[in-house]
């Protein structure tokens, strides 16, 4: 019975993993002896097909139970709810792990950190925070390492900066999270100096290094330092470039207008070039409006992912920004016919530990009224202090005016006007959208910055922006 055990355990997860939660609910309902181990296989199958509230309700009934809990039991379901957002309660049920005596050890606060990565599980990674400074856990590198990149993904860099700092001690993995934190908020030139001050300490780097410090080279246009860094690999570490090391390069070349040299690098690579090196190259043509090329490369997307719907949105959008309708259409057309729908934007902002969602002119807040009156405020002052609609932004054939009022409703302009409203004294808002940030969004938000008196964060599909006093930390280049 044992093995029927364990067998049925594993047949759990792999329907979990292959997202049949069903099916792995029938295997657990038919098994006899149900142990420890298959109700935490289940309890992580719940939550990585998107039903917490099963996940939880197991774990309560297993305590009832009075179930044997261990502390795979205690990880599981705390780093699955603040993964799916449960934040309260997670922080509720670490507490009763405490009561338990079950003391929250590495691995537990290494999972539970590594789970906090948005601005609705802050409040927990402050927790565990505070955890590691009351029961010394400060010596640990592999604890403040997860503390480290919890409060980058949170768009807390400063605090990342200071755990890096508290370190006595710094593995590779430590480096390599600082260096990728630095990245993630635009810092190349500190992303290069953490990689030098690596070597010097005697730290070896490793292959993760070498993508967090190309990707900060590619944020911050540094593409001498960038392609010395990718050169000094094979030659200088003995350590053989792969697929994400050429995609970087590739990005680091064409987020610098470097068009045809990104073209020819793909071209001449030693192993065969991914999506995300062409994706690379097709977003540089956006950038700097290469028509003619984004149409060579986009084929190419289109042959090896014929269903990414990304690409086509892409290309179309070029087309549409050259003011090239009818073959845009048709590009949308091609998405319609292959079932392909965009990826709808949507920001999101935490008020008041409540995370409240946005996308574009959305009405469904019940304060949305006041936002788009404090929009429009905000509107004729930043007219009055020089900023101008950019209408490019709008991919639609439409007159100035109406482009404008289209610009007013994009989903992180009704985020942050939010966040702004409910500040109660504080001094910084952040943002998170799943897109990349619009140029017409991004130049506002710059204004409403300066005009608010506000840090405004901002984390879109490509990296974090630092707004103050009308500049971004991305200098205007992300």
């Amino acid at each position: 019975m044992g093995a029927n055990v364990f067998v049925s355990s594993a047949l759990i997860h792999m329907y979990a993993t292959c997202l049949c939660i069903k099916e792995a609910e029938m295997i657990f309902n038919q098994m006899v002896n149900k142990d420890i181990v298959s109700h935490n296989v289940m309890i992580s199958a719940y939550f990585e097909n998107g039903e917490p509230e099963k996940a939880v309700s197991m774990f309560k009934k297993m305590k009832e139970n009075h179930s044997k809990l261990n502390y795979a039991s205690w990880n599981s379901i705390l780093s699955g709810c603040f993964q799916s957002g449960q934040t309260q309660e997670a922080l509720n049920l670490l507490s009763e792990m405490q009561e338990s005596g079950f003391k929250p050890n590495q691995i537990t606060l290494t999972s539970v950190l590594t789970a906090c990565t948005n601005s609705e599980s802050l409040r927990g990674g402050k927790e565990i925070h505070g955890y590691i400074f009351r029961h010394c856990f400060l010596n640990d590198t592999t604890a403040l390492t997860a503390l480290i990149f919890m409060y980058a993904k949170c768009g807390k860099f400063k605090f990342s900066q200071k755990a890096f700092e508290m370190m006595n001690t710094r593995d590779t993995i430590a480096w390599n999270t600082m260096i990728i934190a630095n990245s993630m908020h635009g810092n190349g030139e500190e992303a290069l100096t953490l990689f030098t001050q690596m070597l010097k300490s005697g730290v070896k780097p490793n292959a993760i290094t070498f993508t967090g410090v190309l990707s900060g080279c590619s944020h911050s246009k540094l593409v001498d330092e960038g392609l010395s860094v990718f050169n000094s690999m094979s030659k200088v570490h003995l350590i053989e470039p792969d697929a994400e090391h050429h995609s970087c390069v590739v990005d680091v070349l064409s987020r610098s207008g470097r068009l045809e040299e990104a073209y020819k690098f793909i071209q001449n690579m030693s192993i065969k070039p991914t999506p995300s090196a062409w994706g690379a190259l097709l977003g540089g043509c956006r950038v700097y409006k290469n028509v003619d090329l984004a149409r060579i490369v986009a084929k190419k997307l289109f042959e090896i992912e014929p269903n990414n719907p990304g690409n086509y949105v892409l290309l179309s959008n070029i087309l549409v920004n050259a003011k090239l309708w009818g073959e845009a259409s048709e590009t949308r057309k091609v998405m319609r016919d292959k079932g392909m729908k965009k990826e709808p934007g949507c920001s999101w902002v935490q008020v008041k530990n409540k995370v409240h969602t946005f996308v574009v002119g959305d009405k469904r807040n019940e304060h949305s009224d006041d936002i788009y009156k404090f929009l429009s405020d905000m509107g004729d002052k930043m007219r009055q202090a020089g900023y101008l609609p950019d209408t490019e932004f709008v991919l639609q054939d439409l007159d100035g005016e109406e482009k404008e009022d289209t610009l007013c409703n994009h989903s992180e302009k009704l985020a942050v006007a939010f966040g702004i409203m409910n500040l109660k004294g504080e001094s910084e808002i952040t943002v998170f959208k799943n897109l990349r940030i619009c140029g017409d969004c991004h130049n506002a938000i710059k204004f409403m910055a300066k005009i608010v008196g506000v840090r405004i964060v901002v984390r879109d599909s490509l990296r974090f922006h630092h707004f103050r006093d009308g500049f971004c930390s991305c200098n205007d280049f992300w």
